[in-house]
């Protein structure tokens, strides 16, 4: 009975600590190399996420066209996203540099298993994209 007692007073605590890195910003920041979907020309983009500072950042590094072949673009080497701070519900909101349309949109990121939902607003409209987990 003892050690089943110390079991779950352990579990709570791990679930306590969890819940308390979370709403102290310390949520878990989605990084790897993501992949956009397709514009209406076909090309995508490969996105490398990571932390900085507390924050999610990235910054495109490859535009692909419909064959899957290297295609140039102003993009690769730009930022998508910086400074994205996280909140109390696991996503993350900050700015999305639009790579397509070089606007600046008010952002939020929500990450379930390999997949990013990018959901990017300016004044008038809002438009949700799905990024892949490509490594």
């Amino acid at each position: 009975m003892k050690i089943l007692r110390h079991c779950a007073v352990l579990v709570f605590l791990g679930l306590a600590t969890g819940m308390a890195a979370q709403e102290g910003g310390q949520t878990e920041v989605p990084r790897g190399l993501w992949q956009t979907e397709p514009d209406s020309l076909g090309v995508l983009l490969l996105v490398r996420t990571r932390r900085c500072g507390s924050a999610l950042c990235a910054r495109v590094e490859r535009a692909k066209n419909r064959a899957g072949y290297d295609a140039p673009s102003n993009a690769v080497g730009q930022k998508a996203f910086w400074a994205m701070r996280p909140q109390p519900d696991g996503s993350f909101y900050g700015e999305y540099r639009d790579a397509r349309a070089r606007r600046f949109l008010q952002s939020r990121v929500e990450v379930f298993g390999r997949k990013l939902r990018l959901r990017a607003c300016d004044q008038t409209t809002c438009s949700e994209t799905i990024w892949t987990l490509v490594q």
